[in-house]
């Protein structure tokens, strides 16, 4: 059988965007009180995306200040 191949760009299916992810992980470290934690992981978003999610470690970031 020739099926096509899966597209390597888009995640599979019930696999979550490892940067969702750190953001899910930062906004816990925040309501658990470890700013540090949150911040870490915040600036790791910021640098490692792009668009939306960056916009988003970005204001996260700026709250902090």
């Amino acid at each position: 059988l020739d099926t096509p191949a899966a597209d390597a760009t888009l995640p599979a299916a019930g696999i979550a965007d490892p940067l969702e992810t750190k953001i899910s992980l930062y906004e816990e470290f925040q309501a658990i009180g470890d700013t540090e934690g949150a911040r870490s992981l915040a600036e790791e978003v910021r640098d490692e995306a792009s668009g939306d999610l960056k916009a988003r470690a970005e204001a996260f970031l700026s709250s902090l200040a």
